[in-house]
């Protein structure tokens, strides 16, 4: 019989880089989607906060008080401003904002997430149209 000494060390390193693989791999799925949700999350906040807030414009194009200050909720979590966004890279000029109307007046508004880029641990992911929540408009119209 052959001396085996060795064959362990050899075996753990082959599987080993299976192991780290795996891991890394996971990993970057799991910081991509806590991301994603992060950003999910910040837009859904942006659209209840636009359909209950005033809008003071006659037309389907907002206001430019308005619309910083539905783009400042959802980069800062604040309407006003801030100085940290929810996540790195997200500015406001990524943050769509449509307003429908019906009738004419507000009927609904919808946020959305353009050439916004989720940069991971092996690759970027830009997203485009993606996350997009539309919200019935319930606040007070108010035009000028």
């Amino acid at each position: 019989m052959r001396n085996r000494k060795g064959n362990a060390a050899i075996e753990f390193a082959l599987g080993a880089g299976v192991l780290v693989a795996t891991f890394v791999g996971t990993f970057q799925y799991g910081y991509t989607f806590l991301q994603y949700n992060r950003l999910q999350m910040a837009v859904a906040q942006g659209a209840r906060y636009a359909s209950m807030a005033p809008y003071d414009s006659a037309t389907t194009t907002p206001s430019s008080t308005f619309l910083s200050s539905v783009r400042n909720m959802v980069v800062y979590g604040n309407p006003t401003s801030g100085t940290y966004a929810v996540l790195p890279g997200l500015t406001p000029s990524n943050i769509t904002l449509t307003v429908n109307f019906a009738n004419g007046v507000p009927s609904a508004i919808t946020l959305g997430v353009t050439g916004y880029t989720i940069n991971g641990l092996f690759g970027t992911f830009t997203l485009t149209g993606k996350p997009q929540f539309t919200y019935p408009y319930v606040g007070i119209w108010t035009p000028l």
